[in-house]
């Protein structure tokens, strides 16, 4: 019995080692391809999820939102990570220019 709670319970950290890893690394993903297409001062993406990766909240400052309204700058910010969004259940944004 008490090799299979320790057997159980070796899985249940592995898979949230494996879950925390996604986190981190949809985050990851998010925040690179952003900075391979703007020209990023600041920039934070967090998986407001819960940990399934669905939800995301975003905050960055590029110098291509100068001049543009916070609509045009949320446009922006969507159509860089189109294929991403579609797949996410929700997402908040926080935009800023440079100056």
């Amino acid at each position: 019995m008490l090799r299979f709670l320790l057997q159980r319970s070796a899985v249940t950290v592995r898979s949230t080692c494996k879950a925390l890893s996604d986190i981190a690394s949809g985050e990851t993903l998010i925040q690179r391809k952003l900075e391979s297409e703007l020209t990023v001062k600041s920039c934070q993406v967090t998986d407001i999820s819960g940990g399934c990766g669905s939800m995301y909240q975003i905050y960055i400052q590029a110098e291509e939102f100068n001049g543009l309204r916070p609509l045009q700058q949320h446009k922006l910010v969507k159509s860089i990570l189109k294929d991403e969004v579609a797949s996410m259940h929700g997402l908040t944004l926080k935009t800023e220019p440079t100056t």
